[in-house]
C-alpha cells in the first residue's frame, strides 16, 4: 500500500516537470541579458546609442587650391556620432548611424581670388564640416553580468564640405545671391571598431570606443570659378575615439 502512492507522487511530479505550461514559464523567464539588463531570453533587443569624441586624420594633405601647394598635414575634430542597432541574439548585432565632425582644426587662411581686370580682390575665409552615413556589425566576444565587449566592422559614404565666404563688410549696393560658396566632396569609407559597455540602469549603459578606418575621395580636387578647391582629396586615414551613452530595450 505505500509503495502504490509513492509511484503516484513520482509519476505527478515527472508530468508536472514535463507539462507545456510549465515549459512555457521557464523559457519566459527573464535572465541576465548583456549589459546588466532583464529581458526574456528569446527576445531580441533594439539599441539606441548616442556619444561624442574626438577624430584624427593624421596623414591627411588639406589644402585650398587647385595646384594644391598651400598644403597642411593633418587634421582632428570634435565628433557626436548616433547609432541605431538592433541585437539579434547575445553575440551579433547590426545597425547603422550617422558622424558628424563639427570643428575641424585645421583651416585654411583666408585667400585672395584673382580678380578680373579693374576690380578689388576677393577675400574669402574657409572653413569646413565632415558627414558620414555607416552600417555597422558587431561581434560580442565576451558578455558579462554589467560589462561587455565586442568588435566590429564599418562601411559607408563620406561627405566633405567646404565653405568659402566672403569676410569683406556689406556694402550699399544690393547683393544677389549667398556671400559664400559650398563644394561638396563625396566618397566612401570603411574602417575597424571596437568598444565596451557598462550597466548604469536596468535599461542605461555607458561605453567607450576606438575606430580605424579610411575615408577613400576622388583624387581630383573639385573646385568653383574663383579657384577654391575641395581641401581633401586621395585615401585618407582615420582615428576615432569617443564616449557614448546607450539605452536598450526588449522588442
Amino acid at each position: 500500500m505505500t509503495a502504490r502512492p509513492r509511484r503516484l507522487r513520482v509519476l505527478c511530479a515527472a508530468l508536472a516537470a514535463f507539462s507545456p505550461g510549465r515549459a512555457l514559464a521557464e523559457s519566459d523567464a527573464p535572465r541576465s541579458h548583456p549589459g546588466g539588463l532583464e529581458a526574456p531570453a528569446h527576445r531580441p533587443v533594439g539599441i539606441a546609442e548616442a556619444g561624442i569624441g574626438w577624430l584624427t586624420l593624421p596623414g591627411a594633405e588639406v589644402c585650398v587650391d587647385t595646384d594644391r601647394l598651400d598644403c597642411d598635414e593633418g587634421d582632428t575634430s570634435l565628433e557626436l556620432e548616433i547609432w541605431q542597432l538592433y541585437r539579434a541574439n547575445l553575440a551579433f548585432a547590426f545597425g547603422a548611424g550617422i558622424t558628424l565632425g563639427l570643428v575641424p582644426t585645421t583651416d585654411a587662411p583666408a585667400r585672395t581670388a584673382q580678380p578680373a581686370a579693374g576690380e578689388e580682390p576677393i577675400v574669402r575665409d574657409h572653413s569646413r564640416g565632415y558627414f558620414t552615413i555607416e552600417a555597422i556589425g558587431r561581434y560580442y566576444p565576451f558578455v558579462g553580468q554589467n560589462l561587455e565587449a565586442w568588435v566590429g566592422l564599418t562601411g559607408g559614404l563620406v561627405v566633405v564640405s567646404d565653405s568659402y565666404s566672403s569676410n569683406q563688410p556689406a556694402s550699399d549696393n544690393a547683393l544677389v545671391g549667398p556671400r559664400g560658396q559650398t563644394i561638396r566632396t563625396e566618397g566612401y569609407t570603411i574602417g575597424l571598431a571596437t568598444g565596451v559597455a557598462y550597466a548604469l540602469a536596468p535599461n542605461w549603459s555607458l561605453g567607450a570606443s576606438l575606430r580605424y578606418g579610411s575615408w577613400f575621395l576622388p583624387g581630383t580636387a573639385a573646385s568653383n570659378p574663383l579657384g577654391d578647391a575641395a581641401s581633401l582629396t586621395g585615401q585618407n586615414n582615420l582615428f576615432a575615439v569617443g564616449i557614448n551613452i546607450a539605452y536598450r530595450i526588449a522588442l
